[in-house]
């Protein structure tokens, strides 16, 4: 058997992956939770499967609250089926404007491991050290950033949370994932009960 060392970019493409796909617990055995027969019916997604009353990801902030924060024109948020798995189901933000990819405003409500510390545990051996947020999330509780601060996790009632923005190289990116994580916060808080 002939061992093979992958190109640094290769391991840079599986390692962003990773990153985008989220942190739930290995031992999870986490699977997609749209089958190939529900990807061909438009009117199922994962997210009909989630338990009755989990919040939808893409309700979470207001178009018109997410353009004054990311101060961009975005589109209506889109449920991300290749990166939702059966636990947690995770909405897409883009430009507007189709010629520009970024920035991007990732929404991951999960609600199979719901336990903050664990996902900031595990994120820690990935990424190292984490940090804090940057200021106080109302109704968050163990909110944690990954270094950088353009991901924050937090666990907002039964549910786990992430935010992330993602545009390299935005001045100011910790503060517009702060506001964010405070909008999400705020509105999960309030349609679950817990404001």
């Amino acid at each position: 058997m002939t061992l093979r060392l992958l190109p640094a970019w290769t391991a840079a493409a599986v390692g962003a992956a990773v990153v985008l796909a989220g942190c739930t617990p290995l031992a999870s055995d986490a699977e997609p939770s749209a089958d190939a027969s529900s990807l061909a019916d438009p009117s199922l997604s994962a997210v009909a499967v989630a338990p009755a009353g989990t919040p939808d990801p893409c309700e979470m902030i207001t178009l018109k609250k997410l353009n004054g924060i990311v101060d961009v024109k975005m589109a209506d948020g889109e449920f991300n089926s290749s990166l939702s798995y059966e636990g947690r189901n995770i909405c897409e933000w883009r430009p507007k404007n189709e010629e520009r990819s970024e920035p991007r405003v990732q929404v991951e409500i999960n609600w199979e491991y719901p336990d903050p510390e664990a996902h900031q545990a595990i994120a820690e051996g990935v990424f190292g050290r984490t940090v804090k947020p940057g200021g106080k999330i109302k109704h968050a509780e163990n909110a944690y950033a990954l270094p950088g601060r353009r991901t924050i996790g937090m666990g907002v009632g039964d549910y786990f949370v992430k935010v992330s923005f993602i545009q390299p190289n935005r001045k100011g990116a910790p503060d517009i994932t702060l506001k964010l994580a405070r909008a999400v916060s705020s509105t999960l808080a309030e349609e679950i009960g817990a404001a």
